[in-house]
């Protein structure tokens, strides 16, 4: 098969950064969960099945993530200006 140098370089770094995640569950230092997600993310792109599985799933939580930190930052504003 023909693969571009693109698809080649996602599927490498998609792959170290799934390896180094499962390095991450043993070691305390590493965020395991978070870069073995990372990788999945990288080795699957957005037009596959699983690509949009992931990012949807992702997209939810992300979405309530910047929620919750856009309300700390205005109670914490809130209560320098008081």
């Amino acid at each position: 098969m023909n693969r571009s140098p693109a698809t080649i370089l996602r599927q490498i770094s998609g792959v170290s950064i799934a390896v180094v995640g499962l390095a991450g569950l043993a070691l305390p230092v590493l965020p395991g969960w978070l870069l073995i997600g990372a990788g999945a993310l990288i080795l699957f792109p957005a037009q596959s099945r699983a690509g949009k599985y992931l990012r949807e799933k992702i997209g939810h939580r992300e979405d309530a993530l910047i929620t919750r930190i856009e309300e700390r930052r205005s109670v914490e504003s809130a209560q320098r200006a008081a």
